[in-house]
């Protein structure tokens, strides 16, 4: 009863300070003001009504270096208190909560020894929104987020002014993302928990910020690894995760956070379950049978899978009835630079981006 009061007030805080901000811009006073937003939500457009997805591209950061000055966030909720004081002026409030997804992860190398790389989202429902990042300095990506992460709700689109406002948020929330320099990589859920973080005078950073990071950053697993030691990792949306990284040399490890260490575990494949444990079992049946399927396909192609091998080990793992679905899928070749998604398990509809372009 609490939560659900809190969620109405925030609705009706939320209301409010919309009302203000329209009046605003409707005066002509707000222009200036929010012009640097005013300028991204241009480029939101809509790619598919039905599923319905969304595209948005950010030139710049927006804001993430001033992000990681201020000292990062240990938490959702700071991440949304940051991006409140940027995003509405401190008008209305930015939530940032991100979901827990139970997804695959499978690396591999095609005969040219490129690397190909694939991964599941499966979740309750989602509202996809490919992010397109080109910061000044560091590596233009292609990322993943859930807008449900930002609203709370699947039924809340991008379609408006102050919804596309809010969107910008997703910048900071990737579920997944490649960069030009070909590095891959995945937010996973953990089942058995126990994501512990020892708090150091590092600066904070929750797992979907980290994401962001290495991202803009890294090029190379070696240098995602270091990049985030210099950072306490903290979870995201109160559960336990794993970060799947790949790069374009096949490299391909788990980070996981066990005792308050961060442990790189070499891996072309993950699911639902901490690999430093070496139980499979511990994320549950449908986790097991993915990384069985998965493990089974690598090995039998001993690590060396097409574009079509790798989607086609995605189609066997994904998930179309029952409570958690496969939301999206996508598939990246180091060869032609190519990222396909295909959502809702409609593998016939392939929507392609190119990250250079």
């Amino acid at each position: 009863m609490q939560n659900e009061k809190k969620r109405k007030s925030n609705r009706l805080l939320t209301g409010v300070g919309v009302a203000l901000l329209l009046l605003l811009l409707a005066a002509g006073g707000a222009g200036f003001l929010f012009r640097e937003e005013l300028g991204i939500i241009r480029n939101i457009r809509v790619e598919d009504g039905e599923i319905p997805l969304y595209y948005m591209e950010v030139k710049g950061e927006y804001h993430f270096d001033e992000f990681l000055e201020k000292g990062g966030a240990s938490s959702d909720q700071e991440v949304g208190a940051f991006l409140t004081d940027y995003i509405s002026k401190g008008f209305y409030p930015v939530g940032v909560e991100e979901s827990g997804p139970a997804c695959s992860v499978i690396s591999a190398v095609n005969e040219k020894g490129e690397h190909v790389w694939g991964r599941n989202f499966d979740w309750n429902g989602s509202v996809p929104i490919i992010v397109k990042c080109i910061p000044e300095e560091g590596y233009a990506s292609i990322a993943t987020c859930d807008f449900q992460n930002i609203t709370g709700s699947t039924e809340v689109k991008p379609d408006n002014m102050m919804n596309k406002m809010l969107a910008i948020a997703a910048l900071y929330v990737p579920m997944d993302g490649v960069n030009e320099a070909g590095l891959c990589v995945a937010d996973l859920e953990v089942n058995e928990g126990g994501m512990e973080t020892t708090d150091t005078d590092k600066t904070d950073l929750t797992i979907t910020a980290a994401t962001r990071l290495i991202l803009n950053r890294a090029a190379t697993v070696e240098e995602a690894v270091a990049l985030l030691g210099q950072y306490d990792i903290y979870a995201s949306g109160g559960i336990s995760h794993h970060l799947a990284i790949s790069d374009a040399s096949g490299t391909s490890v788990v980070l996981e956070f066990v005792d308050g260490e961060m442990l790189p575990i070499t891996s072309p494949y993950a699911t639902n379950f901490n690999l430093a444990g070496n139980d499979s079992s511990a994320g549950g049946e449908g986790s097991q049978k993915r990384y069985e399927s998965l493990c089974s396909v690598y090995a039998e192609r001993e690590g060396i899978l097409t574009w079509q091998q790798v989607k086609k080990a995605l189609v066997d793992v994904s998930q179309m009835e029952g409570e958690w679905t496969t939301q999206w899928s996508m598939v990246y070749s180091q060869d032609s630079g190519k990222l396909g998604y295909w959502f809702r398990g409609d593998y016939d509809r392939e929507f392609v981006y190119q990250i250079g372009e």
